[in-house]
């Protein structure tokens, strides 16, 4: 936990600045945004097209608009407004994202403008009024309300399923072996895909029914966020199913006792839900860690659940997290199907 936490402050977030004015007073707001440690501008997205691909595939987080006519209506006195935009899917980055924004474009009114025009001769009164043209609408995409139930509540609910899900068939094989069961499985000669199938398939259509309650409840009771495609939940839900009651499967065969899986599985939770990426954003922990949690389902699953409810993106922006869980689903339930009887005993 101290080194996920080790950077302290999410800084240099990642910005895109689409300058439609391409004018000197228009790249001194970029200016402002590009000698600040608190953003990190994306040079690469320089269009409002750009910027929406962006913000969905998490290549930036925070965007600004700066308008075309921005120039000419400073040189007339009249009110300009340029248009900042963060992500609110997470909100621990999205609320720092809106403090940052107030920061810079208060320090830039501040020092850029009153030193221009003090140099003017301008009176306090006067520049006062002109800084008074210059306002920032600022915009949140895909959490708007900033719901803490939106950004939290389905991280932890896959979560529970997730270990309520292992804890269940990791005991399966256990049970057999301390009540002496065990053994006429592995003397009937049936092969070990078809004991996989009939121990897991109850743990299976049970843990996905947990899962399409779990849904219903959400959306119908806590009113959490649930939009995209109906048919990609599912589809996540059954590949992140297979993996569950395969891994679990496989624990089962080769744990010692059924206190070694209840201890160490419930000490999980808590580390798999941080290093994930889901709270703490995954760009502001160090690399080492983001390594060991990509090679869990979890993260792909609760980052995969929260981009297609949350942001109700598409399988294009998707195809990873979907290939990756469907590699780890296949190769689980492929060790869990070709287990041999003598290091199962």
């Amino acid at each position: 936990f101290g080194v996920i936490y080790s950077i302290g402050t999410l800084q240099k977030v990642p910005l895109g600045i689409v300058d439609l004015d391409n004018s000197s007073e228009s790249r001194a707001v970029i200016s402002a945004f590009e000698n600040t440690r608190e953003f990190k501008v994306i040079p690469e997205v320089n269009s409002y097209g750009k910027l929406e691909t962006g913000m969905k595939n998490g290549a930036v987080r925070a965007g600004v608009v700066i308008p075309e006519d921005y120039s000419a209506k400073l040189s007339q006195h009249q009110l300009t407004e340029i248009a900042t935009i963060y992500d609110g899917s997470n909100l621990i980055l999205g609320l720092n994202t809106r403090k940052y924004f107030q920061q810079v474009l208060n320090n830039f009114s501040v020092s850029h403008t009153s030193s221009d025009l003090g140099g003017l001769g301008l009176t306090k009164k006067e520049i006062t009024n002109v800084l008074d043209m210059i306002s920032f609408r600022m915009q949140i995409w895909y959490n708007p309300t900033l719901s803490y139930v939106s950004f939290l509540f389905m991280g932890l609910v896959i979560m529970i399923l997730h270990q309520i899900g292992l804890l269940g068939i990791g005991l399966t094989v256990l049970r057999e072996k301390e009540g002496n069961s065990w053994i006429q499985f592995l003397c009937t000669g049936v092969s070990p895909w078809k004991v996989f199938l009939g121990k897991a398939l109850p743990y299976f259509i049970v843990n996905f029914f947990n899962y399409s309650l779990l849904l219903w409840i959400a959306a119908r009771f806590v009113n959490v966020k649930i939009e995209g495609s109906l048919s990609l939940i599912i589809i996540f839900g059954l590949l992140f199913d297979v993996i569950i009651v395969s891994i679990g499967f496989v624990i089962s065969l080769y744990a010692r006792n059924s206190l070694q899986v209840t201890r160490y599985l419930m000490l999980l939770s808590v580390p798999l839900l941080v290093i994930s990426g889901y709270t703490w954003p995954s760009t502001h922990i160090p690399e080492v860690i983001n390594g060991l949690a990509r090679l869990m389902p979890y993260t792909w699953m609760a980052d995969a659940f929260r981009l297609a409810t949350l942001k109700n993106l598409s399988v294009d922006y998707l195809g990873m997290h979907l290939a990756v869980l469907a590699v780890i689903a296949l190769g689980s339930a492929m060790l869990a199907m070709t287990w041999s009887n003598r290091n199962a005993e």
